[in-house]
């Protein structure tokens, strides 16, 4: 799992990777941290599994990349806010801006790892492989928006592109996480953290993609997936 620390100060920066690597190595992940001090330079790459944005900073701050990085990857991006004040995370909320998270400064080793847990217990980053051909392909669970059947074959809608795969609905069904995933119709299945509204017919996704809505119990799978995303 790749993860992007961004502060103007390089020591929250190196303090905050030291306190992720200590975490890797006792829970045998992999994972690989790298460094920004400057919005800038953070969105000159590619894109990233989990993100830590400093919320104030002189420069582009934390909400300013957010939303850059939101537009640049359609929306497939997880982020939580390093900020020293107690009341941002509410001011946060209230404007309507996106966030997975957030942590206040100077980091808590605890807290730290209670939010990697969260993100590991909701299967953001599971990876699994898809048969295609000869070759077969590996896939992050958070870069797909919603599957949709196809006659005898899949298609997986991702942040940068669709792709077809020789599946059954019911196969995928199996390799994907239950607590992320929802089939809200027999030819959908979606992904949960990427529904942006919904009405009693139809759910829209943070892409754009509005799809039918059969599946009665919805709602509470909905409402469930989002009381573990507060936990």
């Amino acid at each position: 799992m790749r993860i992007a620390l961004l502060d103007d100060e390089p020591q929250v920066t190196e303090h905050l990777s030291d306190l992720i690597r200590r975490y890797a190595f006792a829970h045998d992940y992999d994972l690989q941290c790298d460094c920004f001090t400057d919005g800038h330079k953070l969105l000159e790459q590619g894109r990233y599994d989990l993100y830590f944005l400093d919320y104030c900073m002189d420069a582009m701050n934390g909400i300013e990349v957010a939303e850059a990085l939101k537009e640049k990857f359609s929306n497939a991006v997880t982020v939580c806010y390093l900020t020293n004040y107690d009341a941002a995370a509410a001011q946060i909320i209230n404007r309507g801006i996106y966030a997975d998270g957030f942590l206040k400064k100077p980091v808590d080793e605890a807290q730290l790892e209670q939010k990697l847990d969260r993100f590991y217990r909701l299967s953001f980053f599971r990876r699994f492989e898809l048969k295609r051909g000869k070759r077969y392909q590996t896939l992050y669970a958070q870069d797909i928006f919603f599957v949709e059947a196809d006659n005898k074959q899949i298609k997986l809608h991702l942040f940068d592109r669709v792709e077809d795969y020789p599946y059954q609905m019911r196969d995928i069904e199996k390799l994907l996480p239950a607590g992320l995933f929802y089939r809200i119709h027999r030819s959908y299945l979606i992904n949960l953290q990427y529904v942006d509204s919904y009405d009693a017919k139809t759910v829209t996704l943070k892409n754009g993609d509005t799809l039918p809505l059969k599946a009665r119990d919805f709602q509470k799978a909905y409402h469930q997936y989002m009381f573990l995303v507060g936990g």
